[in-house]
């Protein structure tokens, strides 16, 4: 109903400048995605909102900027609303924000959706034009969130500033808090029906000789919106047709996810990637720009990302069950790469004082206290809801997308008793780098963890402040229909042991050599740990970290338990010593000498297995 009566008042306003109704039919909305989430400041006294998007599309210049459509999900104490246009934010003065230098337009605060046609158009020009709107909160309550946002997140998709929370400058909320759902009303000659082009094709990692799937975002340019598409891809000289059913609403940049097959690359290297969308509902592509491009890297290794979180918690802790779940949750899912570290305070699980925790204070700030959590000592985040809402599973998107980042070396482990006691636990992890460089940025750090823990005196038992509270998902059962102490749980995760606080200096070696493993070895005095923390030496398993040194933070890691070996290197843990004739020797400077002598080197080995391995020696 809202689409009909906008275009009908387009249709009046059109005829009313000497235009005709059949133009209408170029005008199109442009949006960033459906409207999904409600954000606020979390302010306790009234304010002034002020929020904004950008539009900077090229293909847009020479459009024409006739109104906008706005959501609220509430009227209660909001007032004074107006809509505006300008070339720069307005800029901020006594916690107050200036004038738009374009136009704005007043408009009554109502329930759902309010359309507003400013009074005169405006044309976009190749600078870009934010749109956003402005709306007092008389209502002091820290629950109120009266803006409307996507599940999205992008560039220039939500700037905010209020006269109380973000009183002295623009803030910029991209990666925190999804895009701002305003619907901007566009007009033009230039806008057609069938149109859509390829704007985001990703940077993609592959294995030399290995056909693989991606997935590039199709964007509607169309008001006709897209039923069907058929597209080329071209990268390293081979070019790939194919066709893609989707369902995209008649909305400039609604968007969907296609997935192509990528054809095998032979050799190593960087290669310009080109997808043109030819054809949308059957007929040529209308869009002046149908072409998106990225990179193609193809490696002979790569590696495998395994993203850590990281949790420090206590049984004294009553918000503490919800990174229990959390964590037992992504097991639960990710079995074989899932890696979990639980660092427990105040009970009998405690190996670490808080001072001493991993903790990356230079990237993630001051430590928070119980509970808390963090993803590759890289970005603080909640065990069980992530960046979700809170009573909202979540942890397992946050580490998903943390995993899509390119690591830069695959990790590979291995651990072995070294007596028949089993009182030293050896790890032996690999770590190939798929490309040579001079200088190595990066250690190893060892954690050693207990699972299957469990203890019958009163400090076991969990403080559980979720008794009776609803609304959170079953796999939290346990403890919303429990009493306000739970006892008899099984602990997992737990951090028994580790090298130290940061990596081992030394443990890896430049320059680095592509593709050709570098190991180092470090024990675990097990013995010493005692039985409250080894219970059951089955059940304990060795985390090897890959650290940056720089800034701290994990870029890798694996898993793999006592006496065992992760997959791929099965074969070289149960047989170190099966070299075959092909032993190379590098310098320093990562260049190949045939026949060193008289200093250090870097010695590499191929397995009989197809593995190599290296590490440094003196001749």
């Amino acid at each position: 109903m809202k689409t009909s009566i906008m275009q009908t008042l387009l249709a009046v306003l059109l005829t009313l400048c000497g235009g005709s109704t059949a133009q209408a039919q170029n005008s199109i909305y442009y949006a960033l995605g459906d409207s999904a989430l409600n954000y606020g400041t979390g302010g306790k006294q009234a304010e002034t909102y002020d929020v904004a998007l950008r539009i900077s599309d090229p293909s847009l210049v020479g459009v024409q900027v006739r109104g906008v459509r706005i959501a609220f999900p509430q009227t209660e104490s909001l007032s004074n609303a107006r809509a505006w246009l300008t070339r720069q934010l307005p800029a901020i003065s006594s916690s107050k924000a200036g004038e738009p230098d374009i136009t704005q337009k007043a408009f009554d605060v109502a329930q759902g959706y309010t359309d507003v046609l400013f009074d005169e158009p405006y044309t976009l020009t190749d600078e870009g034009v934010y749109v956003g709107y402005s709306f007092d909160a008389a209502k002091v309550d820290v629950a109120l969130r009266p803006v409307v946002t996507t599940g999205y997140t992008s560039p220039e998709a939500f700037f905010i500033h209020t006269t109380k929370v973000y009183r002295t400058a623009w803030r910029d909320l991209y990666g925190t808090a999804g895009q701002l759902a305003i619907e901007v009303l566009l007009q033009g000659e230039s806008i057609r029906g069938n149109a859509a082009t390829a704007t985001y094709v990703p940077e993609l990692n592959v294995k030399t000789g290995e056909p693989t799937e991606a997935t590039f975002e199709l964007q509607n340019h169309g008001f006709n919106g897209v039923q069907s598409i058929d597209y080329e891809l071209q990268v390293a000289g081979q070019t790939v047709s194919g066709q893609a059913a989707v369902s995209l609403r008649n909305v400039y940049g609604s968007f969907a996810n296609v997935a192509i097959q990528v054809p095998a690359i032979g050799q190593k290297g960087s290669y310009p990637l080109h997808i043109t969308v030819t054809k949308v509902n059957g007929v040529a592509n209308e869009d002046a720009a149908p072409t998106g491009s990225g990179l193609l890297n193809a490696y002979n290794t790569l590696p495998r990302h395994r993203a850590v979180v990281e949790e420090y918690t206590g049984t004294w802790c009553g918000y503490c069950p919800r990174g229990f779940v959390g964590l037992e949750e992504m097991q639960r899912l990710y079995p074989d790469d899932f890696i979990g570290l639980s660092y427990h305070n105040g009970d009998p699980m405690e190996v670490l004082a808080s001072t001493d925790y991993p903790w990356n204070e230079a990237v993630l700030g001051t430590f928070p206290g119980f509970p808390s959590a963090a993803i590759d000592r890289a970005f603080q985040t909640d065990a069980f809801c992530g960046n979700s809402e809170y009573g909202t599973f979540g942890i397992n998107r946050v580490w998903l997308a943390r995993n899509e980042v390119f690591a830069p070396a695959s990790v590979d482990l291995s651990t072995r008793w070294k007596d028949d006691a089993q009182t030293t636990l050896e790890a032996t992890a690999y770590v190939t780098f798929p490309l040579e460089r001079a200088d190595q940025p990066y250690e190893l750090g060892f954690v050693l963890v207990a699972n299957g823990l469990q203890g019958t005196s009163s400090n076991w038992r969990q403080s559980n402040y979720y008794s009776g509270q609803e609304g959170w998902p079953a796999s939290m059962n346990e403890f919303t229909q429990g009493e306000s102490y739970v006892s008899g749980l099984t602990y997992n995760f737990v951090v028994v042991a580790r090298s130290g606080m940061a990596g081992i200096a030394g443990s890896l070696q430049a320059p680095v050599v592509a593709d050709v493993a570098q190991t180092y070895t470090y024990q675990f005095d097990v013995e010493s740990l005692g039985t409250t923390l080894v219970q059951d030496k089955q059940q304990l398993y060795v985390v090897a970290l890959l650290l940056n040194k720089a800034t701290g933070e994990i870029v890798n890691a694996n898993k793999a338990t006592a006496g065992s070996a992760s997959a791929a290197i099965e074969r070289i843990a149960t047989q170190p010593d099966e070299v075959v004739a092909v032993t190379t020797y590098y310098d320093l400077q990562g260049r190949r000498v045939e026949q060193p002598r008289n200093g250090l080197f870097i010695k590499s080995e191929t397995l009989k297995n197809g593995q190599k391995r290296t590490r440094k020696v003196r001749l």
